[in-house]
């Protein structure tokens, strides 16, 4: 190596910056991490968002963080600790509400056997469509997981993989079928049919090849139980975990230290230059930022070349979303649904979308740039596993309000932004007719506050949309068209969530290319 500061640097400690240096420094690498803010952890952190009252102010749970990555950090030696720790098969403790008081899901259903005997009061051959549904999900999972901690796989790979078996169907139905046409192959009634729509699938659910990224989300299937649910004093603490890791590994992490750009000599990345005009030089740079951000605010024109170029300017980050936070006196009242004896702690998810055309309609809203007329709503109430969240009474609710649109066509967010709270607040009461009135307080991040705060792209919370494009090969590369420049954020294989697989593959590479011992 040439004689510099630093073997590697990293640009942005979330947490796959944290483990990509991790996986570096364990292999004898000298590393620098560089962020931008007075903390680690990016969108991975827990924050005081109202006095006395602690949430997850982006990310709000784990569900695919990749074993490997808990083991090889040695994470738990250094913090990790689930508050509630939970399987796949249990929805006892999430809840789906409809408004003509009906729910799917809630007390005594522990896994899917009890869940489909629940289906059948709705429709008994719903009920027994369910297995087939499950079954093609695991099938689904079971394509693409393989290729987790790998390169990213081209279509063709998987096609050779599943070739001669049952799965071929399946990969035929993920690029073909849209997710509303697999639903109407299995269900009838409305409920069941919102019940099993994943509101994680970032584009035209109607579309040919929405299901592949939810395909990725159904990983979770073989995520370890010990690893998935509300860590100990919420998401932050696998961000603090991975920071103690890394600094026993020699890792050396510096905080409130913005990158102005990336030094480019001959074609190869020599070092950056912060903000301050201080200069660090390095044989290694990565970015952990979002692709747009990084290549549109970190290099001077002619160092990147046209391909890399058209690339950016096409990548999509259409999939917006709002972030409602709030701190409660009292939990919200579901004894319409549950009865008047049910444990209020018992439940930590509700979700509300009462049907797919629900789910259509804001997909639509925030396609047209509009606030949407139908908020999709994942709640957490992370507080009931994990009371140390308040100090003093309550509760604290986590609530991602999708769809939203980055930029809004005929308003702005920041006059939005109270109106789209309410909102909120309004559709949340219809299900818990207590809500308004035990809120203390609350507070809405737009997909503008959310870009300005944690520095992601029109606040897209998985760096690039999760749209077939946008997957396996197709998504942003480790490698890049500037020798020893590399990406190792959320906007590479294999997804946009809190794997750390991104940053576990991206130090893969890196080792690769200097021809040490893969991990």
């Amino acid at each position: 190596m040439e004689n510099t500061e630093y073997d590697a640097i990293i640009i942005g400690a979330g947490h796959n910056g944290l483990v990509a240096a991790t996986y570096l420094a364990k292999e004898g690498l000298d590393v620098l991490v560089l962020e931008r803010l007075d903390r680690v952890g990016g969108a991975v952190t827990t924050d005081e968002f109202s006095p006395g009252f602690m949430g997850p102010m982006c990310s709000y749970v784990s569900h695919v963080l990749q074993g490997k990555v808990v083991d090889d950090l040695e994470l738990r030696r250094h913090g990790l600790e689930f508050a509630y720790s939970r399987k796949e098969s249990d929805s006892s403790r999430r809840i789906h509400l409809f408004p003509d008081g009906t729910f799917i899901g809630g007390p005594e259903n522990t896994d899917k056997f009890s869940l489909a005997k629940q289906l059948s009061s709705f429709n008994e051959k719903d009920a027994q469509a369910y297995f087939r549904w499950d079954s093609f999900w695991d099938e689904a999972a079971s394509i693409v997981y393989p290729y987790f901690l790998t390169e990213p796989p081209t279509i063709a790979d998987l096609m050779q993989t599943v070739r001669g078996t049952s799965r071929e169907i399946v990969l035929e139905k993920l690029l073909t079928w849209s997710y509303v046409d697999l639903i109407e192959d299995h269900f009838q009634d409305e409920r069941i049919k919102a019940y099993v729509m994943d509101s994680n699938v970032e584009c035209d659910p109607g579309s040919p090849g929405s299901m592949l990224g939810a395909a990725l989300f159904a990983c979770t299937r073989f995520s370890r139980d010990a690893d998935r649910g509300i860590p100990k004093m919420s998401m932050g603490n696998i961000s603090d975990a991975i920071e103690d890791s890394a600094k026993a590994n020699g890792v050396e992490i510096r905080t409130r230290a913005l990158v102005d750009k990336v030094i480019v000599e001959g074609g190869s990345a020599k070092g950056v230059m912060l903000a301050d005009g201080e200069e660090i030089r390095s044989f290694i740079v990565a970015s952990n930022a979002d692709p747009k951000r990084t290549f549109k605010t970190m290099f001077q024109t002619g160092e990147l070349d046209e391909d890399t170029l058209k690339r950016v300017d096409s990548w999509k980050t259409t999939a917006g979303c709002v972030k409602f936070l709030a701190a409660m006196n009292e939990l919200p009242d579901l004894t319409r649904y549950l009865g008047s004896n049910y444990d209020a702690n018992s439940i930590i998810n509700i979700k509300i979308m009462p049907s797919v055309e629900y789910h259509i309609r804001s997909w639509r809203d925030a396609a047209d740039g509009k606030v949407s007329s139908c908020p999709v709503m994942n709640i957490q109430i992370p507080s009931t596993v994990e009371p140390n969240l308040v100090k003093g009474k309550g509760h604290v609710m986590s609530n991602w309000v999708l769809f939203e649109p980055p930029t809004l066509k005929d308003s702005t967010w920041e006059s939005e932004r109270s109106n789209v709270g309410e909102q909120i607040i309004d559709v949340i009461s219809q299900y818990a007719p207590n809500f308004r009135n035990s809120l203390v307080d609350w507070t809405v991040q737009t997909p503008e506050d959310i870009e300005s705060r944690v520095g992601m792209t029109d606040g897209n919370i998985r760096h690039l949309d999760m749209i077939p494009s946008q997957l396996l090969s197709q998504r942003q590369p480790y490698r890049t068209s500037i020798d020893n420049f590399y990406m190792c954020g959320a906007g590479t294989h294999p997804m946009g969530e809190v794997t750390g697989a991104p940053g576990h593959n991206a130090a893969n590479a890196i080792l690769k290319d200097l021809d040490r011992k893969a991990i």
